[in-house]
């Protein structure tokens, strides 16, 4: 038989008298699990695990608060840890389809980035001013008539030997040619038609042996330029090398210790020296030669290769970063290559490389709704073989 209840006791109600307080906004929020003492268990061992391959999977009905609770464990576990490793991308000058990863302590990455960049502006006013200097327009002038007085004593001689057998060297759009000369007068092509045939059989057979000669010659006038452009290119490489090597030895001084910098910072140095003509020419020249419907970004496009690319910055971290992937997407979680439209065409290079959740949460914790990574085929099969 059924028994009749009052609307009072089908109501619970709680005394206000037995709690401590006015108002909800005077407790503190429990940041800890609930209930869940095995739950717990499982996760501290879990996260006791150091060996590669182990993952822990968090089941439960939804909306019980796993995501809250679980990332205010991990928030707390995370202070106990080292902060991770910065991770930057660098060009590789002997290959830069394949850019270099360089790793650095947190906050050295940032570091890093604006040293290189106030390296490069350095760079640029010391070779301005290094190839602007009195001294490299003397030793480059004393270059350049050391070869003209050789090419002046190679013409000179060949003029000698020329005039005795009776022709003249002139200058001709293809070069050197051999004028005969008749009682001191250098004969025209009709002149030398109107000959009679045994003078012109003459002048044709001293002419064979003289181009002989001139040929020697020649491969010697294009020594001596090779001689000249060698010297020339000696010359600027010793002035842009104490334009910057200070610079460098300095910016190296602060990454003693980081042999992957060390090695970078060697490759700029010669890249650098092998064209350090992109660093001299004066701005104005620059903004002139320029196309007028060039960007900036296309202006300093070959400065780039020199720039640092932090794809990981841990430097605001106070422990092991917690990462929590709301949208676990493919780009999302491994990273990205961002392109430039350049003359309808898509460009990129290793300042591009964005990094994603994995990146971020490496030497951390990565938390990911499995729900949403099921919905992404790409990403699940991806962060298979990334784990």
């Amino acid at each position: 038989m059924g028994t009749e209840l009052s609307v009072s006791k089908l109501r619970r109600t709680c005394d206000p008298n037995l709690l401590k307080c006015k108002s909800t906004s005077e407790l503190t929020p429990l940041q800890e699990i609930i209930g869940q003492k095995r739950a717990v268990r499982a996760l501290k061992f879990g996260l006791d695990i150091k060996n590669h391959g182990f993952n822990i999977y968090v089941a439960g009905y939804p909306g019980t608060g796993r995501t809250t609770a679980v990332k205010n464990f991990l928030d707390k576990l995370a202070q106990t840890k080292p902060v991770p490793s910065d991770w930057c991308y660098v060009n590789n000058f002997d290959d830069e389809y394949t850019p270099k990863a360089i790793e650095l302590p947190s906050g050295k990455g940032k570091d890093f980035q604006k040293d290189m960049k106030a390296f490069i502006e350095d760079a640029k006013r010391s070779l301005r001013k290094a190839f602007e200097s009195e001294d490299y327009s003397v030793r480059r002038e004393l270059a350049i008539k050391q070869v003209e007085a050789k090419r002046k004593q190679l013409i000179e001689k060949l003029n000698i030997e020329a005039q005795k057998e009776g022709f003249v060297i002139q200058g001709g759009p293809l070069g050197l040619m051999l004028i005969p000369v008749i009682n001191g007068k250098p004969l025209s092509q009709e002149e030398i038609l109107a000959l009679s045939p045994k003078t012109k059989s003459e002048i044709q057979e001293k002419r064979s042996q003289l181009e002989s000669k001139l040929r020697s010659a020649m491969r010697q006038f294009m020594d001596v330029d090779r001689q000249a452009h060698e010297e020339i290119d000696k010359v600027n490489r010793e002035v842009a090398m104490y334009a910057i090597g200070t610079l460098v030895d300095e910016l190296a001084s602060r990454y003693v210790g980081f042999p992957d910098v060390a090695a970078f910072l060697k490759k700029v140095q010669s890249d650098i020296l092998d064209n350090f003509a992109q660093f001299i020419q004066n701005p104005k020249e620059q903004q002139q030669s320029q196309m007028p419907f060039q960007m900036p970004w296309m202006r300093e496009g070959a400065l780039r290769k020199y720039e640092v690319n932090v794809v990981v910055d841990n430097s605001q971290e106070t422990g092991a970063p917690v990462v929590m992937a709301s949208n676990p997407t493919y780009h999302h979680l491994f990273g990205r290559i961002e392109r430039e439209a350049q003359f309808g065409a898509l460009i990129t290079d290793f300042t591009m490389i964005r990094g994603g959740f994995l990146h971020k949460a490496n030497g951390g914790y990565l938390i990911i709704p499995v729900e949403d990574l099921l919905r992404n085929t790409f990403s699940y099969e991806g962060l298979k073989r990334a784990l």
